[in-house]
């Protein structure tokens, strides 16, 4: 059972609402939240539904004067016959656990979050585009709401989910600035944990390599400022041969859920995958040696994007146009959206039905 206030029912599609290629990323929210708080004396209450328009975060809480916050990104799909389903729902809810253990919150139990998802759906299925043409973003968000001045772990929280729907990711190809100086997480940090600090930090990354003319950038080790970490907010992948590298999960990266989703489908088609650490000299003696592939980024947003380039100011690596990004893309795609031969049909864990 769950709570709701007077003025919620099922949102209706506004007759103004764009054609779902339209749609874009993150720019068109549902009008609703589902909520659950959490209380150190209590425990977790029951779900609820409330306007979002109505949602308020105090300025002395936790969340604005210390960025007690963590958050999840996942979506929902119409299969092909219009039924709507979650993808990997639980490895969701298990990361957004430890991101809330890193920050010293309370961990949501995963059958809380499931049931907020199903129904943030539910309440916005009429947002949801049609099947093959884009997805309902869930952005599940646990924050600290007890109005407290001092530095210490919060004893009242909130977990609210809101809704965005949103276009099915185009093909992209990025050139990347390989960031030399200011670093995205270092070892012990907060690096492996989905927390707004880790993003509001890569900005000024994102907007020196735009200066420099790159589309985004590509993080490197705190130490060394040689070793390849994310690109952007994704995970990256590059070629070498007839292998695949993706840097490990050394407690510096985020363990992207699309990432393992690839890993998978790569694995099981053959396709040698290594989590090892790779550096800009490694790339350079690749290409010069003609053995540099294709190479590309995951994330729940983007899904797939290729990278064409990583300049660092001196040099620049090239990576190959062939490779296996839109390969990739297109499996996970089918697999995300039901559509799916007798192979991908071994994922069927995967997708959780809504209803």
């Amino acid at each position: 059972m769950y709570e709701r206030t007077d003025e919620t029912q099922l949102a209706p599609l506004p007759s103004d609402w764009p054609e779902p290629e339209a749609l874009g990323f993150g720019q068109y929210l549902g009008p609703y939240l589902t909520e659950a708080s959490h209380r150190a004396e209590s425990g977790w209450s029951a779900p609820s539904i409330t306007p979002r328009a109505a949602s308020q975060v105090p300025v002395a809480s936790g969340a604005v004067q210390y960025g007690l916050s963590v958050f999840e990104g996942l979506k929902a799909y119409r299969d092909p016959s219009g039924n709507i389903h979650l993808f990997r729902p639980h490895a969701h809810a298990q990361r957004l656990q430890a991101s809330a253990r890193r920050l010293c919150m309370p961990a949501p139990p995963e059958n809380l979050l499931m049931t907020l998802s199903r129904l943030a759906v539910q309440v916005h299925a009429a947002l949801v585009p049609p099947y093959g043409r884009g997805s309902l973003y869930l952005r599940p968000t646990l924050f600290a709401e007890e109005e407290c001045l001092g530095l210490r772990a919060a004893a009242r929280h909130r977990l609210s989910i809101a809704v965005s729907a949103c276009s099915d990711p185009q093909p992209k190809t990025l050139r990347l600035w390989a960031e030399p100086e200011l670093i995205r997480a270092a070892p012990g940090g907060l690096g492996a944990a989905k927390t707004g600090a880790n993003y509001a930090a890569g900005i000024a990354g994102l907007q020196r390599a735009r200066e420099r003319g790159y589309d985004d950038v590509v993080w490197l080790d705190a130490h060394t400022h040689t070793q390849l970490g994310e690109a952007g907010t994704m995970n990256l992948f590059v070629q070498i041969g007839t292998e695949l590298i993706t840097p490990p999960l050394d407690g510096t990266i985020l363990a992207g859920i699309t990432r393992d989703s690839v890993i998978a489908l790569l694995r099981e088609r053959g396709v040698r995958v290594l989590e090892q650490t790779v550096d800009l000299d490694t790339l350079l003696a690749a290409q010069s040696a003609g053995m540099l592939g294709g190479a590309f980024g995951t994330g729940t947003a983007s899904r797939i994007a290729r990278i064409s380039t990583i300049g660092d100011g001196t040099r620049e690596i090239r990576f190959a146009n062939r490779g296996l990004a839109e390969d990739v893309g297109s499996w996970l795609k089918q697999v995300q959206e039901g559509r799916v031969t007798l192979r991908e049909a071994s994922h069927a864990e995967w997708r959780v039905a809504v209803s």
